[in-house]
C-alpha cells in the first residue's frame, strides 16, 4: 500500500489508518495513511513568467 500523506510505502509491519474521502458524487476512494506521523513530500514551487521581471 502507498501512504496518501507521504507517498511512501506502508510495509506489513507498520501500522496504518484507513481514511474515506467524503465528497463529490462518485465512488468514495479509500486511502491509507501511516499511524505514526509522516512528512509530506516537498512541493515544487516556482515563479510564473508573469510574476518575474
Amino acid at each position: 500500500m502507498i501512504c496518501a500523506r507521504c507517498d511512501g510505502p506502508i510495509r506489513e509491519d507498520e501500522g496504518y489508518d484507513t481514511v474515506i474521502s467524503h465528497g463529490g458524487s462518485g465512488a468514495k476512494p479509500t486511502q491509507y495513511v501511516h499511524t505514526r506521523p509522516c512528512k509530506a513530500p516537498p512541493r515544487q514551487s516556482y515563479l510564473s513568467r508573469r510574476l518575474r521581471r
